[in-house]
């Protein structure tokens, strides 16, 4: 027998919440069909479409640690991002997280995706930025069946859209002109931007590339107005969990020998 699907409610379309205009103003709250106790019916399908890399899939605010001497950073740009997404959708503006690698810049960016789509119902993709820029570049080649237009598409006209390690690639005029594409696009179209990356605007070591470097001038402006910015200030999370799993290990009793 045929399971039927479970109707879906007519005043927000099975999404959870429905948006009203208020002093001039777009804002968003819950339908009525999530205080009887039901979850928008369409949140899974949606998880399962926004390419969310198996690594990051289940990373989820409740589960994003704070190591003891990085907790007043991480409590602070955790709650910046708790609050973004509970408060979305109050406008077109996004979050950029900036922050050195390892400090849990992609799993709050995935965090705050999750809660959109299975609280809110709201559209959203993942792009790894390299990842991207290379797909894109291999439709160069007219035998892959794929066009720019295909690829773009997505990443320009879904609700919102999380660009993970941007200017991770070295910035060319071709990587300057496609982020600027899909950067100018967006804030034109007023469509939310969560944007992950580990370079700073004022790098502590002289040496170290900025992040116009990385991502050109242009684009940098363009972001740093249509984002608010949430800083990461700790030590490598992901080496700090290594380390100390290597020093329990080392801390274990050896095998006892054998007397004679």
């Amino acid at each position: 027998m045929t399971q039927e699907l479970p109707a879906l409610c007519e005043l927000c379309g099975g999404t959870g919440f429905v948006i009203v205009e208020r002093d001039n103003a777009t804002r968003a709250r819950s339908c009525r069909c999530r205080e009887r106790g039901s979850r928008p019916s369409g949140a899974s399908l949606l998880l399962d479409a926004a390419r969310v890399p198996s690594r990051y899939v289940e990373c989820e605010f409740d589960n994003f640690d704070e190591l003891p001497e990085d907790a007043l950073s991480l409590a602070q740009a955790k709650a910046s991002a708790r609050r973004y997404a509970e408060e979305y959708p109050l406008g077109d503006i996004g979050l950029l997280l900036m922050g050195p690698p390892g400090v849990g810049k992609t799993h709050l960016a995935v965090a705050i995706l999750r809660y959109l789509v299975i609280e809110k119902g709201v559209p959203c993709l993942f792009f790894d930025v390299q990842d991207l820029l290379r797909q894109l570049q291999a439709t160069f080649d007219r035998q892959s069946g794929m066009t720019q237009l295909d690829l773009m598409q997505p990443v320009l006209q879904t609700e919102l859209v999380v660009l993970d390690d941007l200017g991770g690639r070295l910035c060319t005029p071709w990587v300057e002109e496609t982020l600027a594409h899909i950067v100018t696009t967006r804030y034109n179209e007023r469509r939310a931007t969560i944007v992950t990356t580990n370079y700073l605007d004022d790098p502590e070591e002289i040496k170290s590339p900025t992040w116009i470097d990385r991502i050109g001038r242009r684009v940098r402006s363009r972001l740093h107005e249509m984002c608010r910015l949430v800083p990461l200030k700790a030590g490598d999370y992901r080496y700090k969990v290594k380390l100390a799993e290597h020093q329990r290990f080392a801390a274990r009793p050896g095998p006892r020998k054998e007397t004679r």
